[in-house]
């Protein structure tokens, strides 16, 4: 996306060095396996969650449609591969991974897109694996904002609609948390944070004999 393109140094400043997005992060390396390989959509200038996931020994797959956020990325994480996609276009047999991250990223898409996400964020885990989600909380559909100065549209959902939607798309919501974070340079958010599974197995059918 050109807009982040031109911003990539800039969103890096403000928006690297989020505390609730870290020890999520973290959280996530070390309830993975060893060595697992980590699903990052939107993975941005690659800090601080591919160089987290990386230097606790996990692999990273980060994706991002923005080369300037990516150009950030590779100098900064050299162990991880990025690669240039639209997170909506990825393919559905990607994986299985350990882990599927997104940090704001799909803050940018519709709600309708945002969901199709999820789904498909299901089926890129291997069984039992986690998704952390950071979003800002909103209750809006392609709200026109400005984003560091420039027009952006946005889309989130109030805390409890955000994991009934996870809990659509198949996950079991291990926690979820709405905080206040204000960037070095920017107005203070309303952040939500959520951790969730994918079961071991696919439910049994309410009318499957036991």
């Amino acid at each position: 996306m050109e807009v982040f393109d031109q911003l990539a140094e800039l969103y890096q400043g403000e928006h690297s060095h989020n505390p609730f997005q870290a020890a999520l992060t973290e959280r996530v390396a070390a309830l993975i396996p060893a060595a697992s390989t980590v699903l990052d959509l939107g993975c941005g200038t690659g800090v601080p969650t591919a160089r987290i996931l990386t230097e606790a020994g996990h692999k990273v797959l980060g994706v991002d449609i923005s080369e300037g956020m990516l150009r950030l990325a590779r100098e900064q994480v050299p162990q991880a591969e990025f690669r240039h996609a639209d997170l909506r276009e990825l393919p559905g047999d990607l994986g299985p991974f350990g882990a599927v991250t997104a940090f704001f990223s799909l803050l940018m898409l519709s709600r309708a897109d945002i969901e199709a996400t999820l789904a498909r964020a299901a089926a890129w885990l291997a069984p039992g694996g986690h998704l952390a989600l950071g979003m800002v909380e909103l209750d809006a559909d392609s709200l026109p904002v400005e984003f560091l100065g420039v027009p952006v549209k946005v889309s989130g959902y109030p805390q409890d609609a955000l994991a009934a939607r996870l809990a659509t798309a198949g996950f079991d919501v291990t926690s979820i948390e709405t905080v206040d974070f204000t960037p070095p340079d920017g107005p203070p958010e309303r952040q939500t944070f959520a951790l969730a599974q994918l079961p071991d197995f696919p439910p049994r059918p309410a009318n499957a004999p036991a």
